[in-house]
């Protein structure tokens, strides 16, 4: 529920994704995935522009809503918004596709579960206030506010 860091279990996580993708890298580096994906990356991002406004992304693959993020202006997703589809693509690049697909019923109860798992205060590194929370079946979630008011949330299904 604080901040740490778990160097091999993210190097682990990179290899796996080398492994799926059938990347060779001497360095093992996570940009290499997508230098490798640069056009698939960039259909993906012709394919899921941003909508004007919005202020949040939510992701689904085979039918189960998988991560949402969540900026308290639309001006900060519209600048995040590429890097987002980049790492929706490897991630949907890494899976058998499967005709089920997700809803907005679907997006809408997860974000409901995500209002009712247990956050928690944690120590902010920086300004604000910021909360983490581990729903029943290990999804995860963290959050910032500053003023009262999101910064960002992010929540993350366990895959």
């Amino acid at each position: 529920m604080g901040h740490y860091s778990n160097q091999g279990g993210v190097w682990n996580t990179v290899a796996r994704l080398h492994q799926e993708l059938n990347i060779i890298s001497p360095t093992s580096a996570l940009s290499a995935a997508y230098e490798a994906y640069e056009q698939e990356i960039e259909e993906f991002r012709k394919d899921i522009t941003y909508v004007e406004g919005a202020t949040g992304l939510a992701i689904a693959l085979d039918g189960r809503v998988r991560s949402l993020d969540l900026f308290g202006t639309a001006q900060t997703c519209s600048r995040l918004w590429p890097r987002l589809v980049a790492g929706l693509s490897l991630e949907a690049l890494r899976k058998t596709s499967s005709p089920t697909k997700a809803t907005v019923e679907d997006v809408l109860q997860y974000w409901t579960d995500v209002t009712q798992w247990p956050w928690e205060a944690v120590t902010t590194v920086g300004e604000g206030q910021e909360y983490r929370a581990e729903s029943q079946r290990g999804d995860q979630g963290s959050a910032l506010f500053y003023d009262g008011k999101v910064v960002y949330l992010s929540a993350v299904s366990r895959q």
